[in-house]
């Protein structure tokens, strides 16, 4: 007999049912998007620019996290690190299930804003620290930055300004979930005005750009209005000055951990404590960054906490100069402490001749101007 398919029947694969029997399992149904995604990352960029291509915001210093609304309601907050974020935060959890009536995936920030609506990074990680799930005492707010999946379908290939429409349409207004806006093309004058408001950076992302997940991109750039940095805790050096110890402070350089400096750790009891307690469970028996010869009385750890630190420069060996702490925590990936040098801002191919003069709100707060400009 030969191969082909007798008159009249069709072809099935090997014990696959016949047409009406019933499957012995329940086929399961295709997530509508992936378990985990890693964000973009920004590249710094040493300062402000006009560009007509390039969109412009507040850098909102809070825990980079992605929030994950599947179809039946149930929400899910990714950290940068790949950590499940969800219980810590379960207050934008709880908010995102009820404002939010579509399956998708939005990239933000987890955010505690003082009482002038600036965000409060010291206080974000100590209501971390704290174990403060309800938000009872500081509420987080989630800033929705960008829109990376919709309805099942991934979004990242769409140009951003794209993404930024459709994610303005998809959140309704709410206290918890909020849609930060933006400006087109005039980051000079953002600049200007965050900077006037004590905020520590902007971002600046070209308008026709794909979202890339997991890489820093070039049409991604972080702008520093305030110098701060965020390098890896490699060690506590107990000392009779600073009853909380300092912080061995580390950097990225060329796919090693390199000295960047020591800080004060926390004097909150409450963040200092928190801190103790990860020391048991992180605790080295070798450094893993080179230091000088006085570190004494040292408990290195392995590198997984960060410092947020603001500090007045570095010198010849890029050490930080004046650090200061800002933040502990574990909220951010330390493979990306990155020491790195700033790009200089894009070149304006079409020249500068597009910019007006107008008057426009700063998009954090209605009821401050930016300064008028001349074009």
């Amino acid at each position: 007999m030969s191969g082909r398919v007798a008159s009249g029947a069709s072809a099935r694969r090997p014990g696959s049912p016949l047409p009406g029997e019933p499957l012995l399992f329940q086929l399961p149904a295709p997530s509508p998007f992936p378990g985990r995604i890693r964000p973009e990352e920004a590249i710094p960029c040493y300062e402000a620019f006009d560009s007509p291509d390039w969109r412009f915001s507040v850098e909102w210093e809070g825990c980079r996290a992605l929030l994950f609304l599947a179809a039946g309601g149930s929400v899910r907050i990714q950290a940068a690190t790949l950590a499940d974020l969800t219980e810590r935060f379960s207050d934008v959890a709880r908010a995102g299930a009820e404002l939010l009536r579509r399956p998708a995936v939005l990239d933000g920030v987890v955010a505690v804003l003082d009482p002038t609506g600036k965000p409060d990074l010291p206080s974000l990680c100590l209501r971390a620290a704290a174990e403060d799930t309800t938000g009872a005492t500081l509420p987080a707010v989630f800033l929705a930055t960008d829109l990376l999946h919709l309805d099942g379908a991934t979004t990242m290939g769409w140009p951003l300004d794209r993404r930024l429409e459709t994610l303005g349409g998809l959140v309704e207004s709410g206290s918890t979930i909020q849609v930060p806006d933006h400006v087109a093309g005039r980051g000079l004058a953002l600049a200007e005005a965050a900077q006037a408001r004590g905020l520590a950076g902007l971002l600046a992302r070209r308008a026709g750009a794909p979202y890339r997940p997991g890489v820093a991109s070039p049409d991604r750039l972080r702008i520093e209005l305030a110098p701060r940095v965020t390098c890896v805790i490699a060690g506590v050096e107990q000392t009779r000055h600073s009853p909380a110890g300092r912080l061995v402070l580390a950097e990225q350089v060329a796919g090693r951990l390199v000295f960047a400096g020591r800080v004060d750790g926390p004097r909150d009891a409450v963040a200092d404590g928190w801190l103790r307690r990860r020391l048991s469970e992180l605790r080295s028996e070798s450094p893993v960054v080179d230091v000088a010869a006085e570190s004494i009385n040292t408990v290195w750890l392995r590198p997984v906490l960060c410092a947020t630190v603001g500090h007045s420069g570095r010198d010849a060996r890029g050490v930080l100069l004046e650090p200061v702490l800002i933040a502990v925590r574990d909220d951010v990936d330390p493979a990306w402490c990155l020491r790195r040098e700033p790009l200089p801002p894009p070149r304006d191919e079409r020249g500068s001749a597009f910019l007006p003069t107008v008057l426009m709100p700063l998009p954090m707060d209605d009821t401050v101007l930016l300064p008028r400009l001349r074009g």
